[in-house]
């Protein structure tokens, strides 16, 4: 069984609605889990002793919010992709790739904040949340 640690990530994000990939890898130190989650009913009839669910045919992946060192003077760094949530209705989707290992997780999506979170006695960060926009997949890298 192969094992990954975190030298085998990469993750890219468009810079703009409908923008260029930019691998954003050195400057990230956490970023949320991958999730897709397929959503339920709960279908469990009267005289049941247990709830039971059935898939509604809808997926989501919650919210992942993205962390690391603030950066505002390179053109790939943090400020540069991530600094102008996407805020028209009409705007394209950012693409989010996290290649981990031999595995690609690819989904359409949107920069929903960018918060600059400076600490006293300690360098400061940035976290932005990037909300889903089009089905998740995991595919080969």
């Amino acid at each position: 069984m192969a094992k990954y640690g975190s030298a085998s990530v990469k993750i890219e994000y468009d810079d703009a609605p409908g923008g260029a990939l930019v691998d954003v890898t050195a400057h990230v130190l956490s970023i949320g889990g991958m999730t897709i989650e397929q959503i339920t009913e709960q279908s469990n009839p009267f005289g049941t002793s247990a709830e039971a669910h059935t898939p509604v045919g809808v997926q989501r992946v919650p919210d992942i919010e993205i962390e690391g060192f603030y950066d505002d003077t390179a053109s790939t760094g943090p400020d540069a992709v991530f600094g102008a949530p996407d805020d028209g209705p009409n705007d394209a989707t950012r693409t989010l790739e996290v290649t981990v290992g031999t595995r690609k997780f690819t989904m359409e999506t949107r920069l929903v904040s960018y918060t600059v979170l400076p600490q006293n006695n300690q360098l400061t960060r940035y976290r932005a949340t990037i909300r889903q926009a089009g089905a998740g997949a995991w595919g080969s890298a």
